[in-house]
C-alpha cells in the first residue's frame, strides 16, 4: 500500500484532487480524494464520464475539499474502520431521509 501525501506538491490543497480506485492512496488528505471504480468495460464503462461531469461541476469551487467532503463523506470512514457495514447503513439511512424529506416538500 502506498499513501500519496499531496503536501509535497507546491500548490494549495484547496486546488488539488487525487482520483484513485484505492482509497488508501488519499488517506492523508481524504477530502482531496475522488474514489473511482477500476476501468474494465471499454465503451460501456461509465466511470470516466461520471468523473468528467463531477470535475466540470468543481470548476467554480473555491475549495474543492468542501465539495468533496459533502459529496463523498470520506472523512467518516475513519470512525468505522472495524464496522464498515454500520457506515454504509448510516449513509443509506441519511440518503433515504433526504429523499423522504424532498418527497414531503414536493407533496405540499
Amino acid at each position: 500500500m502506498y499513501c500519496k501525501d499531496l503536501r509535497v506538491i507546491d500548490r494549495e490543497l484547496s486546488d488539488i484532487l487525487l482520483v484513485d480506485n484505492a482509497a488508501y492512496s488519499y488517506a492523508a488528505q481524504p477530502d482531496n480524494g475522488i474514489p473511482i471504480l477500476p476501468y474494465y468495460h471499454g465503451k460501456s464503462d461509465y466511470e470516466l464520464k461520471a468523473l468528467e461531469n463531477y470535475l466540470l461541476g468543481l470548476v467554480l469551487a473555491k475549495d474543492i475539499r468542501l465539495v468533496n467532503r459533502k459529496t463523498f463523506q470520506l472523512h467518516r470512514y475513519r470512525n468505522y474502520y472495524d464496522e464498515p457495514e454500520q457506515l454504509v447503513e448510516e449513509l443509506y439511512l441519511e440518503e433515504e431521509g433526504k429523499w423522504l424529506n424532498d418527497l414531503f416538500i414536493f407533496s405540499w
